[in-house]
């Protein structure tokens, strides 16, 4: 086995802007939440998309091993 002597390069993701629509039931829901924990609106947004997003990658996986 030859082992690679290739420098290895850090690849860093920045985070990236998009733009959606929301109901106006789900905007107020949202602000009231984002003030009662003392966050910005867009914070609490990705906080919310990430933690969904991982949440449904653990129920995809869990439904793999069935």
């Amino acid at each position: 086995m030859a082992l690679s002597t290739a420098p290895r390069t850090l690849v860093f993701r920045r985070p990236r802007r998009i733009t959606i629509t929301v109901p106006h039931h789900a905007f107020s829901a949202l602000q009231q939440r984002s003030d009662l924990e003392g966050r910005s609106l867009s914070n609490l947004a990705a906080y919310l998309l990430e933690t969904s997003l991982d949440q449904d990658d653990l129920t995809q996986a869990s439904h793999a091993v069935c």
